[in-house]
């Protein structure tokens, strides 16, 4: 039997709490879930607290255009399954996956 799946909402946006694990750092954090996203979006400042690299550029195209960032590999918990995941760094507050 599956484990009941539990998520919240801020603004009537679905948010669902998450485990980010880089390195030996691992912390819980509230995430939006965004179903047209291809990877997660980490905002600048968790991007840089969480060391992520800034060597690989990418051209990405979100709902604001086209723009420059860069792309890490990171671990995720989400649901109790771990995957390893793109993420993207991001100009907006909020974490999306």
């Amino acid at each position: 039997m599956n484990p009941e799946i539990y998520y919240d909402y801020v603004d009537s946006d679905h948010v669902v709490q998450v485990r980010i694990i880089v390195s030996s750092l691992s912390n819980k954090y509230l995430a939006f879930l965004d179903t047209g996203s291809d990877g997660v979006a980490i905002p600048r400042e968790l991007w840089e607290k969480l060391e992520l690299s800034p060597s690989y550029p990418v051209r990405i195209q979100s709902v604001t255009g086209l723009s420059w960032s860069y792309i890490d590999t990171i671990m995720i918990e989400i649901f109790g399954d771990k995957h390893e995941v793109p993420a993207v760094m991001s100009d907006d507050p909020e974490i999306l996956i």
